[in-house]
């Protein structure tokens, strides 16, 4: 009673309807071949009492037949796994409608037995669709051969028919609903390993351009002191208060540093005062005077506002480790459906000239590779304009609703 589970998108198709719910155990499935013993068994019992019956003796055989080949399948587990799924089906349909064609009352006990255990069956194991062909199939058959005294509670098996169909509409749906929940789960496992990995690639980068290249100018500073104290130690001296000031600056540069490891909880509501602490801190490490305009930002998924945290964080640490500047004008703000991160500096600009685009400067390998990397991830764009010795200016677009 093996099948296999085809995704939601094949649900429509022929094969889908022949198909059987693998989700229930397969050692359940053993199980019933017991059931179908003791039907076979019982109503073959009922036929062999009753013999002068006409047919009595070809149904105790047929019911005899259907108790011994569930016992040979539940005894053997290859020939379980082995039997066509429909075989099943059609073999207790058969053995029901044998059953309820017994002319007494014990016939009739015995064929709602074997019709319960027929629709729960096929409720729990087969298409919708094939339990109400099954299901409707037995009540025409019922009402046109009008088998007694069976025929009198033919209305209880149209309702059990009606419910065992429901039965298998709402264990479809169940399965669609799991299938889809397991495949969000797969791609949000895989969306936060990918984001995993471009943080870490982030903050590399980050180490890399900032405190460990301040730690490899300490330690030349400390070589050349070396060797000054042996020759002049003035000059030794001014060199020493030189790497204090060094030693300073890089203090604040891993204190920014923490500060951008340690982003903490940042809403909608609550990134505009994120941003103007952000630029506080800035102007307090870096002495360079900031104007800040932030509009209504309350309209950006919750999703986004860390990221938008961040890329306003490396604006401001790429201006106060490599621009020089002394006046720093920042705007953030939403613009019809998306959000404009717009910076304008006075400092000494790029090493390069002119005005690119993300796709321009990720091929050229220029410009701040953190906030290219967080721009792309949010699916947005950017343009920056470098002027060597007058400046730069950067323009981030990023959709609002992604």
């Amino acid at each position: 009673m093996e099948g296999t589970f085809h995704s939601p998108v094949d649900a429509g198709h022929f094969s889908g309807i022949l198909e059987v719910n693998p989700s229930l155990p397969l050692v359940w499935r053993e199980r019933l071949n017991y059931v179908r013993i003791a039907l076979g068994a019982v109503g073959g019992a009922l036929y062999i009492w009753d013999h002068t019956l006409p047919g009595s003796w070809g149904l105790a055989v047929a019911l005899a037949c259907y108790a011994a080949w569930a016992l040979t399948v539940a005894i053997s587990r290859t020939a379980n796994r082995t039997q066509p799924p429909l075989l099943y089906l059609a073999a207790d349909t058969g053995a029901f409608l044998a059953i309820a064609a017994h002319p007494s009352e014990p016939g009739v006990l015995m064929a709602s037995f074997a019709y319960l255990f027929l629709m729960l069956h096929a409720g729990l194991l087969y298409h919708w669709v094939l339990v109400g062909i099954v299901s409707g199939g037995i009540v025409l058959v019922m009402w046109a051969v009008h088998p007694r005294p069976t025929f009198r509670i033919w209305p209880a098996f149209a309702l059990g028919g009606a419910l065992s169909v429901a039965l298998a509409v709402q264990r479809r749906a169940m399965e669609i609903r799991l299938a889809n929940a397991l495949r969000r789960s797969v791609l949000s496992r895989s969306e936060a390993e990918l984001a995993r990995e471009q943080e870490r690639q982030r903050i590399a980068a980050d180490f890399h351009d900032g405190p460990l290249q301040s730690f490899i100018g300490f330690q030349m500073r400390l070589e050349i002191i070396r060797k000054l104290m042996q020759r002049n130690p003035e000059d030794a001296m001014r060199e020493l208060v030189t790497l204090q000031d060094l030693g300073r600056a890089q203090v604040t540069e891993l204190r920014a540093f923490v500060r951008g490891m340690q982003p903490g909880e940042v809403t909608p509501g609550t990134l505009n005062a994120a941003i103007r602490e952000a630029v506080e801190h800035f102007e307090r490490d870096s002495g360079i005077r900031t104007e800040l305009f932030c509009g209504d930002l309350s309209r950006l998924h919750e999703s986004m506002t860390l990221e938008v945290l961040q890329i306003v964080r490396e604006i401001l640490n790429n201006a106060r480790k490599h621009s020089k500047a002394s006046r720093i004008r920042l705007e953030v703000d939403t613009e019809r459906d998306n959000l404009a991160i717009r910076a304008n500096d006075d400092g000494s600009g790029f090493p390069f000239s002119g005005s690119y685009s993300l796709d321009e400067l990720e091929l050229l390998r220029m410009g701040p590779k953190s906030i290219q990397r967080r721009v792309r991830t949010l699916g947005g764009d950017m343009r920056l304009e470098s002027r060597p010795t007058e400046g730069a200016s950067l323009n981030v677009q990023i959709p609002v609703h992604r």
